[in-house]
């Protein structure tokens, strides 16, 4: 079979190599158009996009549905697989190929539909979600299932860690829909109870609130650290959060968002707990140890974190 597929980040790259090491066969990669990037705002292709060139496959960067149809005319895939694409597919495009366009989504549907299932699973606190793959309709996510694997979220699994495990897990269960493609057999419908969405995560989301309970910051911090990332306000001034975990220390009369040094750690008061921070981002300057950027900054006692609402600046 020839295949497709759409896909925006490196994410899908075990999906790529597995249809490359199948029967079937790689008819194009589909991603995003080059954009400016940095500071100097030059001109770059998307990581996907370099790695395919590089591989010596077939590249399309449409910037609209009719780019998106001239390349499927041209290329005349018999159906095209898509991960992170970013971007929703219309109703006239769905019958293009003959058997149509399958998605790889990153949970059990119909739970978390939507642009951001994994932070949002993290963010609720879901012990158990999974991968779905499922034919395109003109729904939100809506599309009949043909695979579904579950997967158990560790208590310590960042947004990262979990896509790089579903992103290798999803290329076998991509070939099994096509399996099942080629033998006919129909998908089955999603079920009508048990739908949540999952919307698009914005960056004031990652401003942290050292009034909340403890396990809702964390859980925060490993949804969101990596993107758009989590953060806070230390004498006036942003300071990236990239990780932290619970400790068992009994709370003291401190108040939230107090931080302080003991040993060779940073802790932080919530409201109900106390809160160890790994590592940060000061503004303008690298990622380092928490412990090596409150040693530099000195410290003193009663000093807290904010939200970054109440008057931090990059």
């Amino acid at each position: 079979m020839q295949i497709s597929v759409a896909s925006s980040s490196l994410i899908s790259l075990p999906i790529i190599e597995a249809i490359i090491g199948s029967e079937h066969t790689l008819a194009s990669v589909i991603t995003h158009p080059d954009r400016k990037v940095g500071r100097g705002q030059t001109i770059e292709a998307n990581p996907l996009a370099t790695w395919a060139s590089e591989k010596g496959l077939l590249v399309a960067k449409p910037a609209d549905i009719s780019e998106i149809n001239k390349h499927l005319l041209d290329v005349q895939p018999q159906l095209v697989v898509t991960a992170s694409y970013g971007k929703l597919i219309p109703p006239e495009l769905l019958h293009g190929p003959r058997f149509g366009w399958l998605n790889l989504h990153f949970s059990l549907l119909p739970k978390w539909r939507g642009a951001a299932p994994v932070q949002w699973a993290i963010l609720e606190g879901d012990e158990v979600t999974g991968i779905t793959v499922f034919k395109l309709d003109k729904g939100m996510d809506t599309g009949p299932i043909y695979s579904q694997e579950e997967i158990v979220i560790d208590d310590h699994a960042t947004t990262e860690e979990l896509l790089e495990l579903m992103s290798r897990m999803g290329s076998d269960l991509v070939l099994d829909a096509v399996g099942k493609i080629k033998r006919a057999e129909r998908p089955k419908a999603q079920s009508a109870s048990g739908i949540t969405m999952a919307p698009k995560i914005s960056k004031e989301m990652g401003d942290l609130d050292w009034s909340q309970p403890a396990i809702v910051t964390i859980r925060k911090i490993r949804a969101l650290s990596g993107r758009p990332g989590t953060f806070t306000s230390f004498r006036g001034a942003l300071l990236r959060i990239h990780n932290a975990s619970l400790t068992l220390m009994r709370s003291e009369d401190r108040t939230p968002g107090e931080v302080w040094s003991e040993g060779s750690s940073i802790y932080v008061q919530s409201i109900d707990g106390i809160i160890e921070i790994g590592e940060v981002t000061p503004a303008g300057k690298k990622r380092m140890s928490a412990v090596d950027f409150m040693r530099g900054a000195r410290l003193e006692p009663g000093e807290r974190l904010l939200q970054q609402a109440s008057g931090a600046s990059e």
